[in-house]
């Protein structure tokens, strides 16, 4: 076994996860052993807690859970130990773009701890957030107040819009913008992601990243496999990803995350 490695971090949709949004059998028994060994399993996704807290209890895992793309990290028990919001006025500033410009085509999705408030209810598409968790759900931009912290902010559409969308964005504003999917443009604070949210984590817990190992398959993976000492690609990633990986393994369908974690570590 390679004992240097002490901490696996993994996104889930895509990555962990199968296209039903399950965990394999194979790559819960996997884990299992990582975690009895003594590895920290650490979930990275872009999801609020209120839709990957079922995961995390099918792991049986104790550790923490970095979520919203690195916005926030949350211990076993799902308290905030660690945030980065978007500022208020940049926030408020975002969706005002979005209603001068892009109301017509898109959707937008302001996620705060607790809950998550849509501009339009049924768009046509929808992030599984909104078809898993409907009680969190607010409809109506309106009430986005000063009392809601924007984690993150996620406008939904067609890949070609949301590249114009992102874009202006960049162009306006100090933010982090990147693609959690083709269809899903996510907006956090302008040092927020998953990566730098793993830092964090590692720095208060003593591990040093050469010791970290990260799964993802999409453009808000690419940091996190940057930064860790064996960042790995999912076989269904997108080609930027596999670029910026040090590894490939095979495919989510096909159990990617086990079958390299069993190889790498001889179990």
């Amino acid at each position: 076994m390679n004992n240097n490695i002490k901490l696996i971090a993994s996104d889930l949709d895509g990555t962990l996860l199968n296209d039903n949004s399950e965990i394999s059998d194979y790559n819960k028994t996997i884990l299992k052993k990582l975690m009895e060994k003594g590895i920290d399993i650490v979930i990275a996704t872009g999801r609020p807690i209120s839709s990957m807290d079922f995961y995390y209890e099918e792991l049986q895992n104790n550790g923490e859970s970095i979520v919203f793309n690195g916005a926030m990290v949350v211990d076993k028990n799902f308290n905030c130990i660690f945030t980065n919001p978007l500022k208020r006025e940049i926030a408020k500033e975002i969706i005002n773009l979005y209603k001068e410009k892009y109301i017509n085509d898109t959707s937008l999705n302001i996620y705060s701890i607790q809950k998550y408030i849509v501009a339009k209810d049924n768009f046509k598409i929808q992030t599984h957030t909104e078809k898993v968790d409907k009680k969190n759900k607010i409809v109506g931009l309106k009430n986005f107040n000063d009392d809601i912290e924007a984690q993150k902010i996620i406008i939904l559409g067609e890949n070609d819009i949301l590249l114009d969308v992102k874009k202006d964005i960049d162009n306006l504003f100090t933010v982090h913008t990147s693609f959690s999917n083709p269809n899903f443009l996510e907006i956090l604070s302008a040092d927020a992601n998953k990566a730098n949210a793993l830092k964090w984590l590692c720095d208060k817990k003593g591990i040093s990243r050469d010791s970290v190992m990260a799964f993802g398959d999409n453009y808000n993976d690419i940091e996190m496999i940057e930064f860790a000492g064996v960042g790995v690609a999912m076989g269904n990633a997108e080609s930027n990803v596999k670029k910026n990986a040090k590894y490939t393994t095979v495919s989510n369908n096909d159990n990617g995350v086990g079958v390299f974690l069993k190889e790498f570590f001889n179990l």
